[in-house]
């Protein structure tokens, strides 16, 4: 607190007393919301003998919601400078124009890539959202880990439009699971200038959350919460004024739901074009000289950036020599799930996209980080529930739980974790990079035994209800696919009789024909005179039907 000089004129601070008044508040109630010890200290300051300090100043301002001249504290209405004597740079900040606060936490934008590849049209939605908002606006983003959700604020808080309209500057706050939010509370106050020795006394997070929030102020400012795991956790930066706004990344739908409301806004992995521009930012000829390969490595990994990013480095490494041979290699190599899963690539310890301990960054370590919060059931689950085909393809909840074996609220813990996804009513899926994680953790054939056994039974069901078989036809593949390849005969051959009349009323005659030959090796092995004679009939329709499909040539007389 400043004393005004005995040489300066002592005036009353009459709108501060009237404003006070006015909502009526006694001096020790204004006294407690803001922190001060003695309530006759606000008397001082009313009767214009005292001057708070930049701490208080800000507070008062919060607490009223008004402007510090709209309070008359003001240095022409309550401080009288003597000649040669300057107000310190504490007390001026409150009055003069303040240069721009960015929190140095928030790394630039992608540059190796030459900015954002995918995202521009959401990208513009987020602009819209915050620089039309008229009251305080609340995003959220979720989605899957290396989706690219913090990659977007990122490129968000560096537009000159975004800028303009935050004029105060950006605070950043990265979380990550078990954050110490009360030290990045206390991070923040020392950028917005509170003294050290004023935070000290603060230890619990709401103390210091109402520091921050009275050093904003009315500043208009933009507040990143970074990778939260936790609502409370999200909840606690929470500390701006009026004119802030707020944007959180997150993985899990529901802090996204609970922190925005109708904020909360998914982010979706890349299209098949987009895909393909972020390889060739890496590797350009090979998305021309090789589209069939680049298309292949595009799907292999469901359009996930950091998926993406991690092979285009790969291969960028492989090809920068110009040899044709460690190309063909590279590309045989990340044929594999396990090679992809653990291709790494080291970052900036400046310019970390997630908040991992690490700066070697693989997807098998972003995709575990959030496997990890799981209960071991749900983790078992979660690899059981890989038996399954990948996203676009989906599997009902009956079936995830006759191959899980499991209670179906371990499907839900799934679903809030952000690893299983929701494909309509009593329908799930699981994108490629999460089930191939998911597939390198199942050590449990019964799950595969459990699978073939659902959908064979499934098809002999719905034999006859072509409806009900398309709904399942990619599911029943894969059955009969490991059927074939884990030696299930009987099996085999009970899912194919029934499904390759599906199969060819669909037109796919060489889909059918090649089951109906596994299909007949395994007949005959079990010595199966009547399923044998069941797979020759369907062959022999196929075949027909083929012949008279064939163009026929004119005879010449």
């Amino acid at each position: 607190m400043l004393e005004v000089s005995k040489a300066s004129k002592m005036l009353p601070n009459e709108q501060l007393r009237r404003e006070r008044e006015r909502r009526g508040w006694s001096r020790e109630y204004v006294a407690e919301q803001i922190g001060v010890a003695d309530p006759k200290t606000i008397g001082r300051w009313e009767r214009g003998v005292a001057f708070p300090s930049s701490h208080f100043l800000q507070r008062l301002c919060s607490l009223f919601g008004m402007l510090a001249q709209d309070l008359g504290l003001f240095p022409a209405n309550t401080l009288q400078i003597l000649p040669g004597q300057q107000l310190t740079q504490k007390n001026r900040s409150f009055f003069a124009p303040v240069s721009p606060l960015f929190d140095p936490a928030a790394a630039p934008p992608l540059a190796e890539t030459g900015g954002l590849v995918g995202q521009g049209e959401l990208l513009q939605q987020l602009k819209q959202s915050l620089c039309s908002a008229r009251r305080t606006a609340v995003l959220a983003l979720n989605g899957l880990p290396g989706v690219g959700k913090t990659a977007l604020v990122r490129e968000l808080i560096y537009d000159s439009d975004i800028q303009q309209q935050f004029g105060d500057g950006t605070l950043w706050a990265a979380l990550g699971p078990g954050p110490d939010v009360a030290d990045l509370l206390g991070r923040w106050a020392c950028l917005l200038g509170i003294p050290a020795a004023e935070m000290a006394p603060l230890q619990k997070e709401e103390d210091r959350a109402r520091a921050v929030r009275a050093a904003i102020g009315l500043r208009r400012m933009l507040l990143v919460i970074d990778d939260a795991w936790k609502d409370d956790e999200a909840l606690a930066f929470k500390v701006g004024g009026p004119h802030c706004v707020y944007v959180l990344t997150t993985r899990l739908p529901l802090v996204a739901l609970h922190f925005a409301n109708c904020g909360a806004i998914a982010v979706p992995e890349l299209g098949e074009a987009e895909s393909l521009d972020l390889l060739a930012r890496f590797v350009p000829d090979l998305v021309s000289s090789e589209p069939g390969a680049a298309r292949a490595l595009v799907q292999s990994v469901g359009g996930l950036p950091l998926a993406l990013t991690l092979m285009g480095k790969y291969l960028q490494s492989q090809t920068y020599s110009g040899q044709p041979r460690r190309l063909q290699t590279a590309l045989k190599r990340l044929c594999y799930t396990q090679e992809r899963l653990q291709l790494a690539m080291q970052q900036a310890p400046l310019e970390c996209l997630t908040n991992l301990s690490t700066h070697t960054l693989s997807l098998e370590g972003a995709i575990e980080t959030s496997v990890l919060q799981l209960e071991p059931a749900a983790q078992h689950v979660l690899a059981l529930l890989s038996a399954f085909p990948a996203k676009p393809h989906s599997f009902s909840e009956e079936a995830a739980l006759a191959v899980s074996d499991a209670p179906v609220e371990l499907l839900d813990a799934l679903i809030d974790a952000g690893l299983l996804e929701s494909a309509g009513p009593g329908r799930y899926t699981l994108h490629q990079t999460i089930a191939d994680y998911a597939s390198s953790r199942l050590h449990d054939s019964a799950a595969y035994e459990r699978m073939v056994e659902y959908f064979i039974k499934y098809v002999e069901i719905h034999e006859k209800n072509f409806d009900a078989l398309e709904r399942e036809a990619s599911n029943v593949l894969a059955a009969l696919q490991v059927a074939f390849e884990r030696e299930m005969p009987m099996l085999l051959v009970r899912g194919v009789i029934p499904f390759s009349a599906f199969l060819e009323a669909r037109g796919l005659y060489e889909l059918a024909e090649t089951h109906l030959k596994r299909a007949e090796q395994d007949a005959r092995s079990l010595d199966g005179l009547v399923s044998l004679t069941r797979v020759l009939y369907h062959q022999e329709g196929i075949a027909e039907r083929e012949d008279s499909r064939a163009p026929r040539s004119s005879s010449v007389s």
